[in-house]
């Protein structure tokens, strides 16, 4: 059975979900700064996929899964390409060329704006006026905050990388849309990283030489980006799609730019301007009007 995923179920459990999905995804870009003190970013993601893998597969090990059909595997694999090293092979590199995590995570704020429009380019699915409203005021916002970065070269190359990054995640969004459902959670996460890791190594091994200078900063930042970020975080939205109440997500994804804002304030100190401030409102007020839509 094929369960679409932007159908929002009313439950608490669901909403809480949403919430939970959206904080640990923005801890990820505070996680990811320290992680890259002491490793490439392609390398980072290397160790990412392949530290989840083992987390996930030591669990599956000891737990009975209905057997899973070939084509399901290589569906997962697919989105994992998109979801997993499109996504946070371009994000890393972004913020390894000098693209700050409050920025990266607003850019990746409007995903359920590009979803949208990409399905409309791609599927044929109508996009409300509020969304392409939306839209608009999401991408003024971000124009606000990243404009005046956009000065250095190394910068613009990096925000290059982090719009490579939104795109990826848009597209693997709507593959999951089309083909989510049928595989356990866990299963669907291991092929996703799997595929992810064969994509994204030989990057490492040619442009990084498998650059790894560990420090306890980077170790920390790591484990957080496995553990919490991976591990824990796409488990919950995977299993979120298969509830059919990925809307839920979508609903608070709002609140991505807003609270990686904050993370990055607390953790390295950073000050906004009253453009920034007044990029990120811009950007929340958009994707939650595109939501509403």
């Amino acid at each position: 059975m094929t369960v679409d995923p932007t159908r929002a179920v009313s439950s608490p459990s669901d909403a809480l979900g949403g919430i939970g999905f959206v904080l640990l995804w923005s801890t990820g870009y505070v996680a990811a700064v320290f992680a890259l003190q002491g490793t490439g970013a392609y390398t980072l993601a290397v160790l990412r996929f392949l530290g989840t893998a083992a987390i996930i597969g030591a669990w599956v090990m000891f737990v009975r899964l209905p057997r899973a059909r070939t084509a399901a595997l290589v569906h997962a694999a697919i989105g994992g390409v998109l979801l997993q090293s499109g996504f946070f092979g371009f994000t890393y590199a972004g913020l390894r060329a000098g693209v700050p995590p409050a920025a990266a995570g607003l850019i990746a704020g409007l995903m359920p704006l590009t979803t949208a429009l990409g399905a409309r380019v791609l599927l044929g699915e109508r996009m409300g006026r509020s969304a392409t409203i939306g839209l608009l005021l999401g991408l003024a916002g971000v124009l606000l905050v990243v404009v005046p970065d956009l000065r250095a070269p190394e910068t613009r190359i990096g925000y290059l990388f982090v719009i490579l990054a939104l795109m990826s995640l848009s597209l693997g969004t709507i593959y999951q849309k089309r083909h989510a459902g049928e595989l356990d959670a866990r299963v669907a996460l291991i092929a996703q990283v799997l595929a992810a890791a064969a994509v994204v190594l030989p990057f490492a091994l040619v442009l990084e030489g498998i650059d790894i200078h560990l420090t306890s900063r980077s170790i920390g930042g790591m484990a957080w980006v496995i553990v919490v970020n991976s591990c824990a975080g796409l488990l919950l939205y995977l299993w979120l799609l298969k509830r059919g109440a990925a809307g839920r997500v979508a609903s608070v994804f709002f609140l991505v730019p807003p609270v990686t804002a904050v993370l990055t304030a607390v953790f390295f100190g950073a000050r906004f301007t009253a453009p920034d401030a007044a990029g990120f409102a811009l950007t929340a007020a958009g994707v939650w009007l595109g939501q509403r839509g």
